[in-house]
């Protein structure tokens, strides 16, 4: 492939680099256990410049992610008070939490399948699942599940459309830039 510059060029390094898998199944760990990393958006880098891959990149996806869930139970269930209360105070999301064991005590497979589709962070999930005592083998079952049905849409909408969508980045990335990152504040701002 040929070396591009400006927003083509960044799409290029990332979805090209050689890291990415690996750094997309970390990030898929961190999300949900730690911090709300930007899984999604290195997903797509990777998944539209070569949209052939992206399955695979959302079977990694669902692998790091279905990891991360393990890992963020067993913070909670083990490490509540010295890790998952930092955790969860230094994202804002302490407040929700006793929220979610009223979701989980009702509807706990509802809830980790439809995870990826709330604006709730992944790893409220994943660290409520252990603290509220959530039996783990449905808890990582409802997560992975959760993931798959969220990197599978990514997934099928890269194999059929990401030639037109990488089209459009290529010509309008700051406008996609400006409304991703008003988006985000939103959600923020609706956060707090």
């Amino acid at each position: 492939m040929t070396e591009r510059s400006g927003p083509a060029g960044w799409l290029d390094r990332w979805g090209e680099h050689p890291l990415g898998p690996a750094l997309l199944v970390l990030f898929a760990v961190l999300e949900a256990s730690v911090f709300p990393a930007p899984t999604e958006a290195l997903f797509l880098a990777l998944a539209l410049v070569r949209p052939a891959r992206s399955w695979r990149m959302a079977a990694l996806a669902t692998l790091g992610g279905a990891a991360g869930a393990a890992a963020g139970y067993w913070i909670g269930a083990a490490l509540f008070d010295p890790v998952a209360r930092p955790v969860l105070e230094w994202n804002g999301l302490l407040p929700r939490f006793h929220a979610l064991g009223e979701v989980y005590r009702g509807h706990l497979v509802v809830a980790l399948a439809t995870s990826g589709y709330t604006p709730v962070p992944f790893l409220l999930y994943t660290i409520g699942g252990g603290a509220f005592g959530v039996p783990f083998l449905p808890f990582l079952a409802g997560a992975a599940l959760g993931r798959a049905i969220k990197y599978a849409v990514l997934a099928a909408l890269t194999w059929y459309l990401g030639p037109a969508v990488r089209a459009f980045l290529e010509r309008h990335l700051v406008v996609a830039a400006l409304l991703v990152t008003a988006a985000l504040v939103l959600l923020l701002v609706l956060r707090r």
